[in-house]
């Protein structure tokens, strides 16, 4: 897969993003190697937060060592591989979303999304969607054609959200080890298809 070098530039920049609900403002940033360990504490409070919604567990995450975490928010900032997005308010954290250009399962020029989040108090402000917004912008900038994510199929109001930002179902379904249910394959052309 052909990378565009200027890929990611969107993300050395800061987008300040007003929170319709608190007052305060929300800015949206790259993740930078540096950041590792506010990625963990994100990411296991989404576990915390919502279990049911991520593949893996709780104690699989803990489980990792810091050098492990080191690699993930590398992989993250090298904007070539990953993509991380950081949102925080004047508490901290509150949201993120994670591209991932290398995911195996994926077809040639696409993307896959993971682990979007956000914090409770910063839900229903639109945060969720201007983080895929930046992701997708990540995605688009380096040429890639589709966006692809999975949301388990008992997640109706997740479903209902990515519907409204253009994904559609693609038919595919995937089993996660250990828990009930399928993972719907969700995905969004970037590009419209070219004729054959």
């Amino acid at each position: 897969m052909s990378r565009n070098p200027q890929a990611g530039a969107m993300h050395d920049k800061e987008v300040t993003v007003p929170a319709s609900h608190s007052g305060d403002s929300v800015s949206i940033r790259s993740v930078q190697p540096e950041d590792w360990p506010i990625v963990r504490d994100v990411v296991l409070e989404m576990y915390n937060d919502a279990p049911y919604a991520i593949g893996g567990s709780l104690a699989e995450e803990e489980a990792l060592t810091e050098q492990e975490w080191r690699q993930y928010a590398g992989k993250l900032a090298d904007t070539t591989r990953g993509c991380g997005c950081l949102a925080e308010d004047a508490q901290g954290a509150c949201g993120f979303v994670a591209g991932d250009a290398e995911y195996p399962l994926l077809p040639p020029r696409a993307v896959a999304v993971f682990r979007l989040w956000v914090a409770p108090r910063q839900r229903g402000t639109g945060l969720g969607r201007r983080l895929m917004d930046a992701v997708t912008e990540w995605a688009a900038s380096w040429g890639a054609e589709q966006v692809a994510l999975g949301v388990k199929e008992t997640n109706a109001d997740v479903l209902k959200f990515y519907g409204h930002l253009g994904y559609e179902d693609t038919g595919m379904r995937l089993q996660v080890p250990n828990q009930p249910g399928n993972v719907i394959i969700m995905g969004r052309r970037l590009k419209p298809e070219q004729p054959t």
